[in-house]
Parts: structure tokens; sequence; C-alpha cells
């Protein structure tokens, strides 16, 4: 285990099978080719999420819609799996929605129904990801995707779609899609349907096969929850406490109630270091800072609890391979 452990999500086959699209962008947010070849490897949340963030600047601003529509359940393992053999409509749904952190912690589903509508929403909670258009519409054009194969109706198509992003110039590619009003600017990423959804046959389900993924889904749900659990708290903690320049072990772990060998030894569970900890909180922090505000270097250095630029300037380096000045003017090209 390693200190990327805080928030991630599984490769699954859905690396593997398309391989050739992330492959040359794997490097520009430090992932290994390793992620390509083996569906049981773990990848950081953040590095996932600026991943999908690179495949929209070189590949297509579009990326995330065009993948997500073609993504099907054995993208998934168990998660998927487990949806795909549901006896009904909102049993699959309940799947998507409760078990998410056995696929991708740091991310929330949920289902709200009324008397005339059904709607699936998606948000990352993780407060240190804030650029992430592509993969809210990633998300959700294969929860469309998967619902279209459970039910094998190919032309299905939401009522209405949310997204928390502005409004891109070109909306040509969410209408061919997704087929149905956008909205942007909104709460969370959420996809209407008509509440008659819930009735529709489940072409793809193995009654069987369900009972028997259901209980090793519990089983994964509750051990990737309480990964999740302490190490979202410590995370949110030292962000917390960054701008304060009081961030010490000593100081964290009182503000959680715990004691500092208590903290050292769960961190110890996870192989994890507390300094290393730290750097892992303030990298995504920085990286958004230098290329998306207009702060000076050493005003973000000061908020990301560096006594110097100096300093906050080698850790970049060493993070990105480039200096905050070179890593904002190409964020700005």
């Amino acid at each position: 285990m390693t200190s990327q452990r805080l928030h991630t999500i599984y490769a699954e086959n859905f690396f593997r099978r398309n391989a050739a699209v992330f492959a040359p962008h794997l490097p520009k947010v430090g992932l290994n080719e390793a992620i390509l070849s083996s569906p049981e490897l773990e990848i950081p949340l953040h590095q996932y999420v600026a991943l999908w963030e690179q495949l929209g600047l070189h590949e297509s601003p579009s990326i995330g819609l065009e993948m997500g529509i073609q993504a099907c359940s054995s993208d998934y393992g168990l998660y998927g799996h487990a949806a795909r053999s549901a006896p009904t409509m909102t049993q699959a749904l309940q799947v998507l929605s409760h078990f998410i952190a056995v696929l991708m912690q740091g991310t929330r589903v949920e289902l709200d129904i009324n008397d005339e509508w059904l709607s699936i929403s998606y948000q990352v909670t993780d407060p240190l990801i804030i650029n992430r258009r592509q993969d809210a519409e990633f998300t959700a054009a294969s929860g469309l995707s998967l619902i279209r194969e459970f039910v094998q109706q190919p032309a299905l198509c939401p009522a209405r779609a949310d997204f928390e992003h502005a409004a891109p110039e070109d909306l040509t590619a969410y209408q061919r899609i997704l087929g149905c009003p956008i909205h942007f600017d909104q709460p969370d990423n959420r996809l209407y349907y008509p509440r008659a959804l819930l009735d529709v046959p489940m072409k793809t389900a193995d009654s069987r096969l369900f009972q028997l993924l259901s209980p090793l889904l519990e089983e994964q749900l509750a051990a990737r929850e309480a990964d999740t659990d302490l190490l979202s708290q410590l995370r949110f903690q030292i962000a917390s406490h960054l701008s304060t320049h009081d961030f010490s072990i000593e100081r964290i772990a009182d503000s959680m109630n715990i004691g500092v060998r208590t903290l050292q030894r769960r961190l110890a569970e996870y192989e994890l270091g507390y300094s290393q900890l730290v750097e892992d909180v303030r990298r995504p922090l920085a990286e958004n800072y230098v290329a998306h505000s207009g702060q000076s270097f050493t005003d973000i250095a000061l908020s990301l609890g560096y006594s110097e630029a100096s300093a906050f300037s080698r850790a970049f380096r060493r993070w990105t391979g480039l200096s905050p000045r070179e890593f904002r003017q190409r964020a700005r090209n």
C-alpha cells in the first residue's frame, strides 16, 4: 500500500480495453502503464480525474461523453457484474449508488425518486479535486450506457441532464450522445428519467448470480469505507490547517481527538508516512492554484504551508518536472 491509497479507483477492465487511448497521457499525470494490464491495481482518484482532463485537452473536448457511451458492465468488475445481474431495475440502480465506493472512493451516487421522475446524481466529494468536467461527463454517459445494456434499448435517452461545470462553447456532442435538454452550472451532475423506467424488465437479470455477488459487494464496501473514513478525515484536516502553518502530526491528531501514537499506528497499517500524506494533499491543490488562479507563487506557497516560495518551487518541480511558472504557462496555452 502506498500513500496514494487515500481515494482510489480500480483499473478493472476499462483501462485494459482502452489502453491505446490512455497510454500516451499516463506520464503527464504520473501514472504507470501497469494499470493498462492489471485490473486489480488501484489508481489515485486525483490522478484518474486529472487523466480525463488531459484527454479532454489533447484528444477531444467531448472525450468523456464519447468514451462513456461505449462503456459496458464488464468494464467495472464485480460492481458492474452485480448491477447487470440484478433482478429489477430498482435493484440495479441501488447497486450502482450504494456500492460506488467498491469501485471508486471519494465520490457519491444518489437516487431520487418521486411520483413522476427518477434522477441519478453523481459528484466527486474529495474537496481537493476541483477540475473534473470530463470525469462527470464520462460517468453520466457510462451510466446511460449501462441502463441501455440492462434493458437492451440502445436508443433510450434521459429526459434531462444537469452538469455542475459551466457550459462549453460547442454543445453538439451533448445532443448527439445524450439526446435531451442540457443544463449547466447546476449543484451536481444528474440525469433524469421517467419513473416508469423502474418497471422496465431487466434483460440481463440473473437472480442466482446476483445472490452470490451481493455478499461480496458488502464485504468490499465495508473494507473500502473503513479506509476512506480515516484517510478522508486526515486529508481534510491537513488541507484545513495548511494556511495556518500549524499542521504538525500533533496538531492534526488533536483536531481528530486521536492520540499521536494511535494515529501513527493507523498510518503504518496503510504503509503511509505523515510527511508523504501532507505532500499528497498539497500537490493537487498546488497544481490547481498554479494553473487556474492568478495568485502569485509566493501567496500560493504561503497558503500551502511553505515558509518561502523557493521551497514550494522545489517541491512543485519534483512533482511535475516543471517550475510553477512553466506549468502556469502551459496551462494557459
